[in-house]
């Protein structure tokens, strides 16, 4: 059996827990944020491109797909046992197989090598084509996309393993949506966010004090990962605070109001870098909505060439 030409970023199993209609013949509704075009796609048409984590140049060849194939695997019977039990695998191999599921699905998307890419670009636009790092035979000209895919791929092999330790020392919650609002996904699904403002420094990074990682895996089901510290604040202020030390003792799912998961949400149409999907035609007037009112979201969360970084 040939390897698959449609390499997915963003796991079918995955995708399908959002999407209507049978495992073969799944659907759900995209909206690209790039153009504001709504469309019902099937699942395997999304979130994918051809050779994706495929990389041949000289003596150098990379092929992650049969990698990615094996976690996906583990993965998805973890979610799912998640999902039918409406529990929490809190301990044990499972949290440690989860924690590099996700990991994974961080560092696995478009928006990785968009970076490298845009960075590149940012630099030359600025200082001109010609600059090099000391000791390197290219100029910073001479690279290409092709060079990006490279570094995204060998990137993705290496940091994985500490980002899965990092969210290891996270709290982990499993939220449950109320029927009438579910969560939606994107093509960039493990969102962050911190209140905490460290300015002129970032505060998004997994070492943060205060950050907090959302990862949906159903419209009904979500983890929600935060620092020992905000997990604190959470369990002190809730009402009922039951709810958050039952959770944290068995696992058990914590149901959430409507605006929670709209927040939520708000988080995948930010983090988005193009595609956000739906269950519903519904499910994406959240999206529609910001991007109307925030039309720069449109450009995606990662590195770009902002008009005030223009001289």
């Amino acid at each position: 059996m040939g390897k698959a030409k449609k390499q997915h970023y963003v796991p079918q199993f995955l995708l399908r827990n959002f999407a209507a209609g049978t495992k073969k013949n799944s659907r759900f509704w995209v909206l690209d944020k790039t153009s504001g075009e709504i469309r019902n796609s099937s699942v395997r048409d999304s979130a994918h491109e051809n050779d994706f984590y495929e990389y041949c140049q000289g003596n150098i060849k990379i092929q992650l797909e049969n990698l990615m194939q094996k976690i996906d695997a583990i993965g998805a019977r973890i979610i799912a046992q998640i999902i039918d039990s409406g529990k929490l695998a809190l301990s044990g191999k499972d949290r440690i197989w989860l924690s590099y599921f996700i990991a994974c699905q961080m560092t696995r998307t478009p928006m990785t090598m968009n970076d490298m890419e845009n960075f590149r670009q940012i630099i030359i636009n600025k200082w001109g084509a010609d600059i090099r790092l000391e000791g390197d035979i290219r100029t910073i000209g001479e690279y290409s996309l092709k060079d990006a895919k490279r570094s995204s791929l060998e990137f993705l092999q290496k940091d994985v393993p500490e980002f899965a330790r990092l969210l290891q020392d996270k709290v982990w919650f499993l939220v449950e949506s109320p029927s009438s609002t579910p969560f939606i996904i994107s093509d960039n699904p493990v969102t962050r966010h911190n209140l905490v403002d460290r300015w002129p420094r970032g505060n998004l990074g997994l070492k943060n004090e205060g950050i907090e990682i959302y990862f949906p895996l159903s419209t009904r089901f979500s983890i929600h990962m935060a620092c020992p510290k905000i997990a604190e604040i959470l369990c002190m202020s809730s009402i009922p605070q039951r709810d958050y030390l039952s959770a944290l003792e068995t696992g058990q799912a914590i149901g959430i109001l409507p605006e929670n998961v709209v927040f939520t949400n708000s988080l995948q149409v930010i983090w988005a870098e193009r595609f956000v999907f739906g269950k519903s035609k519904e499910d994406l007037d959240l999206a529609v909505d910001m991007l109307r009112t925030n039309p720069e979201l449109k450009d995606g969360p990662g590195v770009r060439q902002r008009p005030a970084d223009d001289e």
